[in-house]
C-alpha cells in the first residue's frame, strides 16, 4: 500500500512540475532552480520514509571482543568434560596416531574439571584438574611383546588467551562463527601416576615391572623368565608437567558453552609405562574431551538471538482442557490485535505522507505565485 501511495504522490508532483515549467519555459535559469529544489526535497522525503534494511547481525559475541573484566564479579567461569586419552612413549604401536584396528590397545579415558577468571586483553587464568587411564602395547622383534596399563592424575595452572578477538571479529554476520570461541592455553603443574608393565612369554602374559605398586617375585631376566605378582598399591610416582592446548567454545546461551578441550601434556619422567631407557624421550599423553562451561556474571546482552539458534524454542501448545471454542476466541482475539497494530502503523505512515504532500503543495504554490507575479 505504501509503495502505491508513494507512486501516486510522485505522479501528482511531476504533473504539477510540468505545469510550472510550461508557465516559465521562457526563463531557463528559474526553471533549473525549481527542478533542483524539487529533486532535493524529493530525496529528503523518501530517504525518511523508506527504511534501510541491514541483513548483518547486530549481536556481537563477547568472546570476539577484548573485554575488560578486571572487576571481582564478572569474568568467572567453570566447566567439566570427559573424553579419550592417548599415550606417547616407549610402549606404543604408533608415532603419531594409531591405526583403526589398534584403537582398543592404545586409547585410555579421562575427565577434567577447570575454572578460572577472565581479565583484560583476552587473557585469563585457569586451574585444571585431570584424571585418566593410560595403556599401550609394543611389538618390536627380536624383543618380546609388551603392554602396560596405568593411571594418571594431574593439576596445572594455565594462562589462557582469547584468539577469537583476532580471528572472528569481522564475522558477526555469520551465524556459526558468531557463536564460536577459540582459546589457547599453556601452563605448569604436577602429575601423579602408577603403572604395570607386562611381557608375553610363551603363551602367557607376566608382570615385568611396576611403578607405584609393591610387588613380589618379579624376575625380569629375559624372555623365558616368569613374572611376579602385585601385592598392593604404594605411593604414586610424581613429576612436573608442561601442558599445552586449547579450547573451542560454542555458545548455547548467555551463560553456557559447549567446549571441545585439547590437552597435550609433557611429563618430565620416562616411567609412565614403567619402562625407562636412557636414550628414549620423556613420556607424554594427549587428552581430547567434550563438555560444558558455565560463565558467571553474564547478562541479557550476551543472550544468543533467536534467529541464530540451532534449536529454537517451540511455541507452547494450548492446554488439553481448553475447548476448541475458547481457543478459536483467543486466536481470533490475537489476530484482531495484530490487525489493529498494523492498522495503527499504516495510519501513522499515511498521516506522515499526507503532511509531507501538503508541504510539497504549499512550496509549489509559492513557486507559482512568485513566477506569476513577475
Amino acid at each position: 500500500m505504501c509503495i502505491l501511495k508513494k507512486s501516486c504522490i510522485l505522479q501528482g508532483l511531476m504533473v504539477r512540475m510540468k505545469k510550472i515549467v510550461a508557465l516559465n519555459k521562457f526563463n531557463f535559469k528559474k526553471t533549473k532552480l525549481i527542478v533542483v529544489a524539487f529533486l532535493f526535497f524529493n530525496v529528503s522525503l523518501f530517504s525518511q520514509v523508506i527504511p534501510v534494511t541491514n541483513d548483518t547481525s547486530t549481536w556481537i559475541n563477547s568472546d570476539h571482543t577484548p573485554e575488560n573484566l578486571m572487576g571481582l564479579k564478572k569474568g568467572w567461569f567453570a566447566g567439566a568434560d570427559f573424553g579419550s586419552n592417548l599415550f606417547y612413549g616407549d610402549v606404543a604401536l604408533y608415532n603419531n596416531f594409531p591405526k583403526f584396528k589398534d584403537f582398543g590397545k592404545s586409547f585410555g579415558s579421562g575427565y577434567s574439571f577447570y575454572g578460572g577468571k577472565k581479565f583484560k586483553w583476552g587473557l585469563a587464568a585457569e586451574a585444571q584438574l585431570f584424571k585418566g587411564t593410560l595403556q599401550g602395547q609394543k611389538v618390536a622383534p627380536p624383543l618380546y611383546q609388551r603392554y602396560f596399563k596405568g593411571d594418571v592424575m594431574n593439576y596445572s595452572i594455565n594462562l589462557k588467551y582469547n584468539l577469537s578477538q583476532l580471528l572472528f571479529r569481522n564475522k558477526q554476520d555469520r551465524k556459526f562463527y558468531n557463536r564460536l570461541g577459540l582459546f589457547a592455553t599453556v601452563g605448569f603443574g604436577q602429575a601423579f601416576f602408577r603403572s604395570r608393565l607386562y611381557k608375553f612369554v610363551g603363551s602367557n602374559w607376566y608382570l615385568e615391572k611396576t611403578t607405584g605398586y609393591s610387588s613380589s617375585g618379579i624376575d625380569s631376566a629375559g624372555q623365558h623368565s616368569a613374572g611376579g605378582l602385585v601385592v598392593n598399591k604404594s605411593k604414586m610416582q610424581s613429576a612436573f608437567i608442561l601442558p599445552v592446548g586449547g579450547k573451542i567454545n560454542f555458545k548455547l546461551n548467555k551463560k553456557t558453552d559447549i567446549v571441545f578441550d585439547l590437552y597435550y601434556v609433557t611429563v618430565f619422567s620416562d616411567l609412565l609405562d614403567s619402562w625407562s631407557r636412557s636414550w628414549s624421550h620423556r613420556d607424554k599423553y594427549f587428552y581430547t574431551g567434550v563438555g560444558l562451561c558455565y560463565n558467571f556474571g553474564r547478562g541479557d546482552d550476551d543472550e544468543v538471538p533467536e534467529n541464530q539458534r540451532i534449536l529454537r524454542p517451540k511455541p507452547k501448545k494450548a492446554k488439553a482442557t481448553e475447548s476448541s471454542d475458547d481457543s478459536d476466541v483467543k486466536m481470533s482475539g490475537s489476530s484482531t490485535q495484530r490487525r489493529s497494530l498494523f492498522k495503527r502503523k499504516d495510519n501513522k505512515e499515511d498521516k506522515d505522507l499526507e503532511l509531507k504532500l501538503k508541504l510539497y503543495e504549499i512550496q509549489l504554490k509559492l513557486f507559482e505565485m512568485q513566477f506569476m507575479t513577475k
